[in-house]
């Protein structure tokens, strides 16, 4: 076990080598007396490093017990612990090419994927990443917000958008490219999505949205922004004009991709073609499982209830898949004490009416 101990901690510990543990060489004069008092003042100078040492074992024996301690309870993951390795996987497939699926099958493979979901929960990250990939900013500083998470794997929207800056910032990165059968069969899928959300789902992410300060109205237009940015927009009426915009917008990425990215380098994926060629491509063994089928964004299905389960998924959607049930329990038994408390109201009123009419009576 290696661990890094406070600067402070290291500061007051001694640089020790080989030389220091040998017997002192005196460096002997005419006068006799010389030689004796350095050798005095070295053994004075080693006794108290050996005391020095002997003070911090304990130290350093509590510091590595913390560190084991904080590491096995889930508090600091590996990939946040590793040193910075920077992004392994650009994704630059669009958004309805299977990129929530692949996020899990990474994710299973040993990657950590950031995907365009992820932005709801985290304004910093939505502001820096609007900035970049929307505005034209600098890339560093919305790099920065997955490094630091320990992402090393990027997936949809907007980060899709950075595909090219990304690849050439990381020269030994792969890219994957997720299409659709066809770009008919992609818009299809795209303007089945969930651009309007009503009922208990509008409710939902506005409460949490309150609760955390996540600016609904504003993830919403940053959604509306990325799907401009390749001739889409599914939050206004469909129009001819609107689908053939965007189908075009899918050629063209695709076509662009395709053309920048050597062949060895890229890797077109379709979700049908299973683990195998994503595998082959990743230098990875194939799982004995089925390839993963994932999308929450048509509605609550049941792959919602899926990631609470999931240990990475979890801490995106936590906020949403166990706050919102605890908060709605609060509300059924506070709903429940008020109506206790109006029944008794009632029947207590009732029961002195009645009892004023017997006295009277």
């Amino acid at each position: 076990l290696v661990t890094t101990l406070p600067s402070t901690m290291l500061a007051a510990a001694p640089a020790t080598s080989n030389a220091s543990q040998r017997p002192p060489a005196y460096s002997y004069s005419c006068r006799r007396g010389e030689g004796a008092a350095t050798s005095h003042g070295q053994q004075h100078q080693q006794q108290q490093q050996r005391q020095q040492r002997q003070q911090m074992m304990p130290l350093q024996a509590v510091a590595s017990a913390m560190l084991l301690l904080v590491a096995s309870s889930g508090c600091i993951s590996p990939a946040a612990a590793a040193p910075e390795q920077g992004i392994r996987l650009v994704g630059a497939g669009l958004p309805c090419t299977g990129t929530q699926s692949l996020v899990v099958a990474l994710n299973k493979l040993g990657y950590k994927s950031c995907h365009g979901i992820f932005f709801w929960l985290n304004t910093t990250m939505r502001s820096r990443w609007t900035s970049y990939a929307l505005e034209g900013g600098p890339l560093e500083p919305a790099l920065e917000t997955l490094l630091e998470q320990g992402y090393d794997a990027t997936l949809d929207v907007p980060t899709v958008y950075g595909w090219e800056d990304l690849a050439s910032r990381y020269p030994e990165s792969k890219v994957i490219l997720t299409v659709r059968d066809s770009p008919e069969k992609w818009y299809k899928s795209f303007a089945s999505k969930l651009h309007f959300p009503t009922g208990f789902i509008e409710f939902s992410m506005r409460y949490v949205g309150w609760y955390y300060n996540l600016d609904v109205d504003g993830f919403w237009t940053f959604l509306d922004r990325n799907q401009e940015k390749i001739g889409c927009n599914f939050r206004k009426n469909q129009t001819e004009e609107l689908k053939a915009s965007c189908i075009q917008g899918y050629i063209d990425h695709n076509a662009k991709v395709q053309a920048t990215i050597p062949s060895d380098r890229l890797l077109v994926f379709n979700l049908k073609q299973g683990w195998k060629p994503l595998c082959d491509f990743l230098g990875v063994p194939v799982p004995d499982i089925p390839f993963p089928q994932r999308d929450i964004t048509k509605g609550i299905t049941s792959d919602v209830f899926t990631d609470m389960m999931d240990p990475i998924l979890s801490m995106n959607f936590r906020p949403f898949l166990w706050f919102m049930p605890l908060h709605f329990l609060n509300f059924y038994l506070l709903y429940r004490l008020c109506r206790c408390c109006l029944r008794r109201c009632c029947c207590r009123g009732g029961s002195k009416k009645a009892a004023s009419e017997k006295k009277d009576s």
